[in-house]
């Protein structure tokens, strides 16, 4: 519900953005280009029989790019789309808490803005990344190629790619930034009175925060070795 808050919330904004503040901030062009689903996902066509006269036969042959139209999502369309990442690659929990602290990541440092023709590559990515720092056994960029083939094992690669050149191949999270969206997420399952129980919550450790402190460390380090080689 939150993600699609500001899905609208950003979407306002660009509708009515000027020439001013176009290249700017979260509406920079590029950076909405650069996460773009159009650019990751594979291209539909429709063929179509046309008569045209004077050609053999009065027939031909018409092929078409559709293009999608990318609308505001409904909650349920967010819901169904990551649940069945969830369920068919068997993420855990905790992966969801890891997926939000890098989408924001990528929101704030790159400023790239979430909205209806970008969430869905950028919560794929942040789902794939969080997978690979959390889980014993991580998943394969093919895994998510077969839950979702309308990405390419190939765009899913140049995304992943994309996105950790964007946060910088920073991929670290602290045990204390763990805690704070952890309990932030939990805190909204009960709205009433949010402020308060959430202040309660923070003063005690999150499960896992300490675990996911270290396993994020080393997977940066082992992103930084793997960037340094192919340079």
């Amino acid at each position: 519900l939150a993600s699609l808050q500001h899905i609208m919330k950003i979407e306002r904004r660009y509708q009515t953005r000027t020439s001013t503040n176009e290249n700017s901030g979260l509406f920079h062009t590029a950076k909405l280009e650069m996460f773009s689903e159009d650019r990751y996902a594979t291209s539909s066509y429709r063929c179509a029989t046309v008569r045209v006269a004077g050609f053999p036969g009065g027939l031909h042959f018409q092929v078409k790019e559709v293009k999608k139209k990318m609308a505001i999502p409904e909650s349920k369309e967010i819901y169904e789309f990551m649940y069945s990442l969830f369920k068919k690659v068997q993420l855990s929990s905790e992966c969801s808490v890891v997926c939000l602290i890098y989408v924001e990541r990528l929101m704030e440092r790159a400023n790239v803005p979430l909205m209806a023709k970008t969430w869905r590559p950028i919560v794929l990515c942040g789902l794939l990344l969080a997978s690979k720092v959390w889980q014993d056994l991580s998943s394969w960029n093919i895994e998510f190629a077969t839950v979702y083939p309308q990405f390419s094992l190939d765009c899913i690669n140049a995304l992943e790619a994309t996105f950790l050149s964007e946060v910088k191949w920073d991929l670290y999270i602290s045990s204390s930034a763990y805690a704070k969206y952890y309990f932030a997420l939990r805190s909204l399952l009960e709205k009433k009175d949010f402020r308060n129980r959430y202040n309660q919550m923070v003063k005690v450790e999150a499960p896992d925060a300490s675990r996911i402190q270290q396993r994020s460390g080393q997977v940066k380090e082992e992103a930084l070795l793997q960037l340094s080689r192919s340079v």
